[in-house]
């Protein structure tokens, strides 16, 4: 198996709700890549048998296949952009790792933090599909000066809505995997 970091970046664009379409320009404008390097890493994907295409008008247009295939890439896709987070925002990540433990099930950074639009003043916006230890994670925040919003769902809750639900929907197209990358995968692709 030949996995680029230009495929891993390329199938990111797809967890991103993951019931996006995506064509071969969007992608090259959306990560900067080039036209050539977005085209080779969607075949690429696409002979991986991850994604499908379908051509309308003169478009060429890429999504996500569903099954255990796409879902063990898309695991892949996941963890990557949480390395990448924990890249770029290493004090937060510092943080989160205090939280983790604190949780369980899953748990998602979503919000400015995830979108990469955070500055000094914006808070921690976290989602928990489970448990989670709430004052003791207030107290980490209070501790690291960061406030932490804390959205915490059943995990049946979870599941049964997580394609329906407005917050649920919003926190699918815009997130951070923190914790139970592979069961947040699996309910997303099915």
């Amino acid at each position: 198996m030949d996995i680029r970091e230009d495929h891993l970046r390329v199938l990111s664009l797809f967890t991103r709700g993951y019931d996006r379409e995506v064509y071969i320009r969007e992608a090259a404008r959306l990560l900067p890549i080039s036209r050539g390097t977005a085209q080779t890493a969607l075949e690429y994907l696409e002979a991986k048998q991850v994604l499908r295409s379908a051509t309308r008008g003169r478009t060429r247009l890429f999504s996500l296949r569903r099954g255990d295939h796409a879902r063990d890439f898309c695991t892949l896709a996941e963890v990557y952009r949480r390395i990448c987070f924990g890249e770029e925002e290493p004090f937060i990540a510092g943080v989160l790792s205090r939280i983790i433990p604190l949780i369980e099930g899953g748990g998602a950074v979503f919000g400015s933090h995830a979108e990469g639009t955070a500055d000094e003043e914006s808070d921690l916006d976290l989602f928990v599909a489970g448990e989670c230890r709430v004052e003791e994670v207030e107290r980490i925040g209070k501790t690291y000066g960061i406030k932490i919003h804390l959205t915490v769902y059943p995990r049946e809750v979870f599941d049964r809505d997580l394609h329906t639900d407005p917050f649920l929907r919003e926190v699918l197209r815009n997130h951070v995997l923190i914790k139970d990358t592979e069961r947040f995968v699996e309910k997303a692709v099915g």
